[in-house]
C-alpha cells in the first residue's frame, strides 16, 4: 500500500472518527418524500480504489437516466477522475485529495437534494454527506459512528456483487429499478489513440497481462503468467502486452524474461486511459482481481481474473463477461472492506498454476461469443 492510501486511511480512522463524533444527530423526523419530490442537484461521495468506482458506474448511469436534467456532482480521490470523465462526462468531479478546500466548499453550498454516501465502512465520506445538510443522506448500515449522519440507511452485504450493494442506495430514496450491466457499460466511451509505445500491436491478436493488483498478495507466480504468454502465442497466434503501475515493473520485467520473447513488456509507460484503450480492442485480459480488470469488463473485453484475497462472489466478472480463476485455500477469500490479512506465504494465488490458468483462457477463445473478436 502507498504511504498516500496509507495516510488516508490513519486520518480516516482518527480525524474521521472524530468528525462522525461532532456531527452526529438523532434523525427526529426523518425524510419520507423520494427523490423525485425533492429539487436540487445531486451529489455522491466515491473514496477507494479504481474497482469500486467502476463497481459504482451502473448506479451512476441509471441515476443519470432517472434524472436527466438533474446536475450530478462526483467527490472522489484523484486516482479516479478519469473513470469519472469517461464514465459521466458533463459532470462536476472534485478530487477531495487536491482540492480538499473546494470539496468542503462545495459540499457545504451545493444546495444538493440528496447526497449519496458509496462509501462501505470508513468515516470521512460519511462526515462529507453531514455537510451537505442535504434533505436526504443515504449510506450503508455499517459503521455505527456514522449511522446518525444519514437519514437513509441500507443493508450492506458482504458477499453480494460489489455493484449491486451501490444499487440498493439509489433504490432507497427513489422508485429506481432497473440498472445497466457493468458488462460493456464504457463500451462507446471515448477514448485516446493507443501510443508510440504500442507500435506494431495489432489489438485484435493481443492478449493483455496486468501484472498488477492492489496488493502484492493478489499476484500469482511470475513463471505461471508467463506460461500463459507462451502458450498464448504458440497455440493462439496471440501477442502477450503485460501492463501495470510503476510500482508493478519488476514483476512485469521477471513475466517477460521468462516467458523469453512471448510479451511486450510496456509496464508503467501507459496512461490509464491508454490501458483502457487497449484493454477494448484486445482479444482478452488476465490479471488479478483489480481495477484494471473491472474496467476491461466495462470496455465489454472478456477476462481471466485470478484471485486470492478477494471474494469472486463479490468481486468476479458478471456471467458471460469472463472467468474466475481460485484455488481451495481454506483462509480465502480474507479481505473485508478494503483490507486484507497480512500473509507471508499467500497460498491462495502461489499456488495457481500456468495451466490452470491457461485452461481459462482457452474457454474464453474458444466461446462463441468472443471468437469474433480473435
Amino acid at each position: 500500500m502507498s504511504f498516500k492510501k496509507r495516510l488516508l486511511k490513519s486520518a480516516d480512522s482518527i480525524a474521521g472518527s472524530i468528525a462522525c463524533t461532532a456531527l452526529s444527530r438523532a434523525q427526529k423526523a426523518r425524510e419520507i418524500r423520494p427523490l423525485q419530490e425533492i429539487e436540487g442537484p445531486v451529489v455522491v461521495i466515491r473514496p477507494g480504489g479504481i474497482g469500486d468506482a467502476v463497481m459504482l458506474l451502473p448506479m451512476l448511469r441509471a441515476l443519470r437516466e432517472a434524472f436527466p436534467e438533474r446536475r450530478i456532482d462526483i467527490i472522489c480521490e484523484t486516482r479516479n477522475r478519469k473513470v469519472f470523465e469517461l464514465s459521466m462526462p458533463g459532470s462536476k468531479i472534485i478530487c477531495y485529495d487536491k482540492t480538499p478546500c473546494v470539496a468542503v466548499s462545495a459540499l457545504r453550498h451545493g444546495g444538493y437534494a440528496a447526497a449519496i454516501d458509496t462509501e462501505q465502512f470508513h468515516n470521512f465520506s460519511a462526515a462529507m454527506a453531514a455537510l451537505t445538510k442535504a434533505p436526504i443522506r443515504v449510506g450503508f448500515k455499517t459503521n455505527p459512528r456514522r449511522h446518525g449522519l444519514y437519514t437513509h440507511l441500507v443493508d450492506y452485504n458482504t458477499t453480494g456483487q460489489e455493484d449491486e450493494q451501490f444499487m440498493k442506495l439509489l433504490q432507497a430514496i427513489s422508485d429506481v429499478t432497473q440498472f445497466p450491466s457493468r458488462a460493456g457499460i464504457l463500451a462507446d466511451a471515448a477514448l485516446p489513440e493507443l501510443p508510440d509505445s504500442l507500435a506494431g500491436v495489432e489489438p485484435a491478436r493481443t492478449l493483455v497481462v496486468h501484472a498488477g493488483g492492489s496488493i502484492p498478495e493478489k499476484r500469482s507466480p511470475a513463471a505461471a503468467m508467463s506460461e500463459v504468454c507462451s502458450t498464448a502465442r504458440d497455440e493462439f497466434g496471440l501477442q502477450a502486452v503485460i501492463i501495470g503501475g510503476k510500482e508493478d515493473v519488476g514483476y512485469a520485467a521477471e513475466i517477460a524474461n521468462l516467458a523469453e520473447g512471448a510479451a511486450l513488456d510496456v509496464c508503467g509507460k501507459l496512461r490509464l486511459e491508454e490501458t483502457v484503450a487497449l484493454c477494448r480492442q484486445s482479444v482478452a485480459l488476465l490479471g488479478p482481481d483489480s481495477g484494471i480488470a473491472h474496467l476491461a469488463v466495462a470496455v465489454g473485453a472478456p477476462v481471466v481474473v485470478l484471485f486470492g484475497p478477494s471474494d469472486p462472489a463479490k468481486w468476479g466478472p458478471p456471467e458471460g463477461a469472463g472467468v474466475s480463476v481460485t484455488c481451495q485455500a481454506q483462509c480465502a477469500p480474507c479481505s473485508l472492506f478494503g483490507y486484507s490479512k497480512p500473509c507471508r506465504n499467500p497460498e491462495c494465488v502461489l499456488t495457481v498454476t500456468g495451466p490452470q490458468l491457461v485452461e481459462a483462457l482457452r474457454t474464453i477463445l474458444e466461446n462463441e461469443k468472443w471468437k469474433k473478436r480473435q
